[in-house]
């Protein structure tokens, strides 16, 4: 417990209000060059450090607030247009217009909000959507072998990213637009840092999974340069990054069926394996495993299949039925993060995905809702934020058993009592837990881990009392 607290300084942390993918500037680290080891590089920086990373997200520092509002006057035009209906909440920016370090974007009540009202109401139509399966739809812009070779390998993220890219390129011809426009316009990850600001994070998990991301980017852009030289000629490798870490951010994935009754209250799978925010029913890809799950999984998981009384049986081949879709929803994916106590309902019918608050709300107070059970390494390394109040946050101490092999005296007399325990531990399998050793946010080990050091330190006469 102590070494967890002593390796999460909490002081200058931001406030959960600012924690979003949403938000209008990433404020860039502070440079640390303090001794204590595995200092967290979650701190903000002054305004002379932000603006010598000149760092920004969405709407540019210098941007006067009346081009601002004229943007969300024409995105609340499209999506009225759209059929996408919000009564109670609207676009909204949080801080002082000449801050440019902590003003941030997110969604505010515009009238009182009860818990489990409606939020958002939008028709499956004013969405963004591609099929998992869906033949090449535009073959001007992407090559028939790109698209066979995304699908083999199953590079859904770069496929999602290029119907993103093929929008925007479309401009006024695309229906999406306006849309696309607010969307931000730069993001400032990990996977984009040099090697040297890496290192000051004195953190090696994150540390690869920023490289793991950055060379999903680099492997991204190689294919499309070899399999899609038209494609390459119309995208540099700046505006895939761009539409990479908008799928990563932002995009709803999950199993589309087309339902006669509206599923509700559907039981978030996501939430309880916290690896998701709450919304449909989920199913969570494998895909990448721990370290390449930032650059892999989307915002969000959801899948309607949740029962029996499915009408739809798959023979229809014009049906969405049972088919795994990824999904970009105007307005949902403005919403802030917030940890709450509970789940945000998401409930989805044949033709509209609805979302419900999580809590009750004053009006032109900032609406959040909750992406789920997730820690810091993943939200800093996804998103470019840390929450202080997350209660999902997991450290990992690397080289913990060497460390308490130097300096803990009771695993020395341990080790001197019993010279191969550690084999026998090695054998169980359970060194791993030892040299990987996992904290969770309220100072107790993880569970394994502390399954390791129970058996580490025990006496020979509770080992073999135990049986071995």
């Amino acid at each position: 417990a102590l070494a967890f607290r002593a390796c999460f300084p909490t002081a200058g942390m931001p406030s959960p209000a600012l924690m979003s993918g949403a938000a209008v500037c990433v404020r860039a680290p502070v440079t640390l060059r303090r001794a204590k080891p595995r200092t967290r590089h979650l701190f903000y920086p002054s305004n002379a450090q932000i603006a010598s990373r000149s760092r920004f997200v969405s709407v540019r520092a210098d941007a006067s607030a009346s081009a601002v509002d004229t943007q969300q006057q024409e995105y609340t035009k499209w999506r009225l247009d759209r059929n996408i209906t919000s009564p109670s909440v609207e676009v909204a920016y949080f801080g002082d217009v000449d801050d440019d370090v902590m003003r941030y974007r997110g969604v505010k009540a515009v009238a009182s909000i009860n818990e489990n009202d409606v939020l958002v109401e939008l028709p499956r139509v004013s969405c963004l959507v591609l099929m998992d399966d869906a033949q090449l739809p535009f073959p001007e812009f992407c090559s028939n072998s790109l698209w066979s070779a995304l699908g083999s390998k199953n590079k859904w993220q770069v496929k999602v990213a290029l119907n993103l890219l093929h929008e925007k390129s479309l401009g006024n011809e695309s229906e999406f637009k306006v849309y696309v426009d607010q969307l931000p316009k730069q993001f400032d990850l990990l996977s984009q840092w040099s090697r040297d600001e890496l290192k000051e994070l004195q953190y090696p998990p994150v540390v690869r999974a920023a490289e793991a991301q950055s060379l999903e980017d680099d492997d991204a852009f190689n294919m499309i340069q070899s399999l899609s030289p038209e494609t390459a000629a119309k995208v540099t490798k700046t505006e895939l990054i761009w539409a990479l870490n908008m799928v990563r951010s932002r995009v709803f994935s999950g199993r589309l069926r087309d339902n006669a009754e509206t599923k509700k209250n559907l039981l978030p799978r996501a939430l309880a394996a916290g690896t998701a925010f709450a919304a449909f029913l989920t199913s969570q890809t494998q895909e990448g495993r721990w370290l390449a799950v930032f650059a892999m999984l989307a915002l969000v998981v959801f899948d309607s299949n949740a029962g029996d009384d499915d009408e739809s049986d798959g023979s229809d081949p014009n049906s969405t039925g049972n088919k795994l879709a990824y999904v970009l929803m105007p307005l949902i994916d403005a919403f802030n993060h917030r940890k709450f106590p509970k789940k945000t309902e998401f409930e989805f019918s044949r033709d509209k995905f609805r979302l419900r608050s999580p809590t009750r709300y004053e009006k032109n107070t900032e609406i959040f809702i909750s992406y789920g059970l997730i820690g810091n390494d993943e939200l800093l390394t996804r998103y470019g934020f840390a929450d202080v109040n997350s209660g999902h946050d997991t450290y990992v101490f690397e080289g913990l058993l060497t460390w308490l092999s130097a300096n803990h005296e009771p695993l020395q007399k341990a080790s001197g009592a019993a010279p191969d325990r550690l084999r026998k531990i090695r054998d169980a399998r359970l060194e791993t837990y030892l040299k990987q050793a996992v904290f969770v946010g309220d100072g107790t080990g993880d569970a394994n881990l502390e399954w390791a050091l129970r058996a580490l330190l025990a006496t020979p006469e509770e080992w073999d009392r135990a049986g071995g």
